[in-house]
């Protein structure tokens, strides 16, 4: 599994989810006293983040080598 594994697109797919869980995941505001706020995450992105880093790209990967073995019989 390692040689199948490339650092860097791991990682860079890595920050991508960590952007979009910022970005998508924050709480949404009613009130405007509120605007000068952090915003609020549903979700810690990090914590999304490296979920998806150590199971969902691995689990990902290994369902692909079993396809293409299976593609071979």
């Amino acid at each position: 599994m390692a040689l199948l594994t490339y650092e860097a697109v791991e990682a860079a797919v890595k920050n991508r989810v960590e952007m979009k869980t910022r970005n998508y995941g924050q709480e949404v505001r009613v009130t405007q006293q509120d605007d000068g706020a952090d915003s609020l995450h549903k979700v810690e992105p990090t914590l999304v983040a490296n979920l998806y880093k150590n199971w969902t790209m691995p689990l990902t990967r290994e369902v692909q080598v079993e396809y293409l073995l299976r593609r071979l019989d």
